[in-house]
């Protein structure tokens, strides 16, 4: 036998639907006297599927998001780990002035050196350096980090999964809200049918007038019975907004449907499969899998680390007065000419033979090549010899710290594998308990189907017994409130069924239709 519900017009909610059309027809509100036709139209209702609210929970809901947040991360980790195999590069640069004067060298002056000034001068120097770094835990690292990568990933997908388990939950509250609203206004026509038929009587002398009071008190409790179905309604499509994670602004229509079925799935195979594709066991075996990455990288610190590095370097450096480098030049060669006058003569006073003096000159050309090379600042610079440094260093021993390391990795391998244990004991459990709870919601589904009917027609009869003067009003209340529990009874019994079968999908770990 299959029970579908129909969709019910959320009633007094607003809530922002983002991703899906605006669809239904405009909802009237009263208009009051002093309000604008405009300002009195309610904004169209927006209809929610289901699956419509699972899609906007998981871009909108804040606790998923930031569960998602962590994927980021740990793929740029797992990219970290990988560029490890590669070389660091890095440039440097440096440039500085020196203005003329005289310079101090320590407790020493410029003049205590025989240096009284020093013109103005530029200075730049430049670099590059490689280096790669490889060792034990390198190699293992980016094995760690894939596996923390997967673990997170199936992190993400288990915190998804359990945010469309709540989107149903509270779905179906919502809608249960809604039945219950419709219901509590059944009762109260019933109510105000059986208050009619009571002042009918009393008109008419069959029935005092104690039958018209009691069967306004009864009306009374009707109407306050729907009011408390209304609030009940407005909470529960609030939590539902909640979970969704958006803001309210127009009306929402829920226009998702549910049948009852028998169940023909078996305990064994259900639980089969909930060990094989539920996510948050996925993530335990995934977490299980990086623990023990984690431990084989920490025991990797006792092998040795390999380090080889260059570096390329130059510097340019210039003068910045051009007239104080030629009186230098200058001075250097007449310096250098008179040496060699001084030597002739003396060599001259020896009987050797005189050497030439004639080159000790600064032409013109001489001057612009001295010129030329000065003009240096600040990219022609001089290369200065290539560096490479190869170095290996072997641990010894360092306070105990690769040891904790080591048993930490190892327990946190451990704790991971009696998580995971823990995770599939619970599966188990968690179908089983299911399991038998739909298959008793479904039986009882049935059985109040069958009270529900067998009330109406207590109801019918109570009220042509009392329209004939057989029965009283005690009894005519007495068949209205059993019909009033039934109802309620039976659609509690349907949407328990439907909650139950959203625990065993949520047990199992995937959708089952």
């Amino acid at each position: 036998m299959v029970y579908t519900l129909p969709s019910r017009r959320a009633r007094g909610m607003l809530v922002a639907v983002l991703g899906f059309a605006l669809a239904g027809d405009a909802a009237a509100q009263e208009p009051q006297a002093a309000t604008p036709p405009a300002a009195a139209e309610q904004r169209p209702a927006m209809r929610l599927t289901l699956q419509q609210a699972i899609e906007i929970a998981r871009g909108s809901n804040p606790t998923y998001l930031i569960t998602a947040n962590d994927e980021g991360d740990a793929i740029w980790q797992q990219r970290e780990a990988y560029a490890a195999f590669l070389p660091s590069v890095s440039v440097s640069g440096a440039g500085q002035y020196v203005a003329e004067g005289t310079p101090n060298l320590g407790f020493l002056t410029g003049a205590d050196l025989g240096v009284n000034r020093v013109p103005s001068s530029y200075y730049s120097s430049y670099g590059i350096e490689g280096a790669i770094e490889l060792s034990g835990a390198t190699l293992f690292q980016a094995a760690r980090a894939s596996a923390n990568r997967k673990a997170t990933s199936a992190q993400v997908d288990a915190a998804g999964f359990t945010l469309a388990t709540e989107v149903t939950q509270q779905y179906l509250a919502a809608l249960r809200a809604e039945d219950a609203v419709k219901l509590a206004r059944e009762n109260l026509e019933s109510a105000q049918q059986s208050y009619e038929l009571a002042v009918g009587q009393f008109e008419s002398g069959a029935a005092p007038r104690l039958d018209v009071t009691n069967a306004e008190v009864s009306r009374g409790r009707a109407e306050v019975a729907l009011l408390q179905a209304e609030q009940t309604a407005q909470v529960e499509k609030l939590r539902l907004i909640q979970t969704l994670g958006i803001s309210p602004d127009a009306p929402l229509e829920l226009v998702s449907t549910f049948d009852i079925f028998e169940p023909t799935w078996t305990l064994e195979e259900l639980t089969q499969r909930a060990l094989a594709v539920h996510p948050q066991l996925v993530a335990a075996r995934a977490s299980e899998k990086a623990g023990v990455a984690s431990a084989r990288a920490a025991k990797m610190q006792y092998l040795p680390s390999l380090r080889l590095a260059g570096r390329l370097s130059g510097y340019a450096r210039q003068i910045g007065d051009d007239q104080a480098l030629l009186d230098d030049a200058r001075s250097t060669v007449q310096r250098l000419h008179s040496n060699c006058v001084y030597s002739n003569r003396i060599g001259a006073l020896l009987g050797d033979p005189p050497q030439d003096c004639s080159g000790f000159v600064l032409t013109p050309d001489d001057e612009r090549e001295l010129l030329a090379s000065n003009d240096v600042f600040p990219f022609n610079f001089t290369s200065n010899p290539a560096t490479v440094t190869l170095s290996v260093s072997f641990p010894l021993f360092n306070g105990f710290t690769r040891e904790r390391q080591v048993q930490e990795a190892r327990s946190a391998a451990e704790d991971a594998r009696h998580r995971r244990r823990a995770e599939e004991l619970a599966r188990r459990t968690a179908v089983s308990e299911a399991y038998v709870a739909l298959l008793t919601s479904y039986r009882t589904v049935a059985i109040e189907e069958r009270n529900v009917a067998a009330a109406a027609e207590q109801l019918e009869l109570a009220r042509e017994r009392y329209r004939l003067g057989a029965g009283d009003i005690v009894e005519l209340a007495q068949a209205q409130a059993t019909k009033a529990e039934a109802d309620n009874a039976h659609l509690n019994a349907i949407y328990t069924f439907h909650e139950n079968f959203a625990a065993l999908e949520a047990a199992v770990g995937e959708p089952l239709r």
